[in-house]
């Protein structure tokens, strides 16, 4: 019931937009002139592609630490880090200590 509802007033809220809510810029009628238009939409994909970038970076971040996790974790067959940092399977470990 409530999903339905909710993509009833979404559909009515897309088909109920009204031209009036664009700015001038966006409907090419005020007074700006073409370099000005072209400057807001280079600005505006410039900002996009920011938020995009820095998105995919911590992205990756977590999807690196996340693998990096799953390879030490002792339940996948036993590796660990030994003291001097290096990679070491379980049992070799269990033996020096």
């Amino acid at each position: 019931m409530t999903s339905k509802f909710l993509f009833a007033l979404a559909t009515a809220l897309v088909l109920s937009a009204d031209v009036a809510w664009a700015c001038e810029y966006c409907l090419g009628t005020g007074t700006a002139n073409d370099s000005t238009i072209r400057a807001l939409v280079f600005s505006m994909a410039s900002l996009l592609s920011m938020i995009t970038f820095v998105g995919v970076g911590i992205g990756m971040f977590f999807y690196k630490v996340h693998k990096r996790g799953r390879m030490l974790a002792p339940s996948s067959g036993g590796v660990a880090i030994s003291n001097s940092g290096s990679l070491v399977s379980e049992s070799h470990r269990s033996d020096n200590q």
